[in-house]
């Protein structure tokens, strides 16, 4: 009986250091997404840069060339669906059909958001008035109105959910 109850507690050891280092993984995948927002986009076009890093993005926004050059504008978008797949995944990801419906749910969330970006008038309709009571959500229809819909970012949402999916898929084994 003690052999099982050590065995157990090594288990149990090891699934909670793969969630931390989904958890890790995905807030690495976010953090970098931040860079990005920080240093190629203007310190406006961002929510939580005008709230939080306004003055520092100031600074850096300019000075240096884009960071992350091209792929910067689809990356973000990779990062997302990548990033919360994976944290998503630390808290679900029990079986294959779990870390596919985490991956599946942050694509459709993704992709939903960018149409919106090409159905703007249709996507705004759809905000409900509810969301103008909270600093964070009454930023969706600005989202809406002042993003562009580009077919590399559905491109990147689709190979951050992949991608998101097979690594969750990789580190549960």
């Amino acid at each position: 009986m003690k052999k099982h109850d050590e065995l157990k507690e090594f288990y149990l050891k090891d699934t909670n250091s793969i969630i931390y280092i989904h958890i890790l993984i995905g807030l690495a995948g976010l953090f970098l997404g931040s860079l990005i927002y920080l240093s190629d986009r203007p310190p406006e076009s961002t929510w939580f840069v005008r709230q939080f890093f306004y003055g520092i993005a100031q600074k850096i926004h300019g000075i240096f060339p884009d960071m992350f050059g091209a792929m910067g504008g689809s990356l973000a978008s990779f990062l997302h669906t990548f990033s919360f797949t994976m944290i998503t995944g630390a808290f679900i990801a029990e079986s294959r059909k779990s870390c596919f419906m985490a991956a599946l749910f942050w694509c459709v969330i993704n992709v939903l958001f960018e149409a919106g970006q090409y159905f703007d008038a249709i996507a705004i309709k759809l905000v409900p008035e509810w969301f103008e009571q909270y600093a964070f959500l009454k930023t969706v229809d600005d989202y809406f109105i002042a993003g562009f819909f580009d077919f590399w970012d559905i491109a990147a949402i689709f190979a951050g959910a992949l991608i998101g999916y097979l690594m969750l898929m990789f580190t549960n084994e």
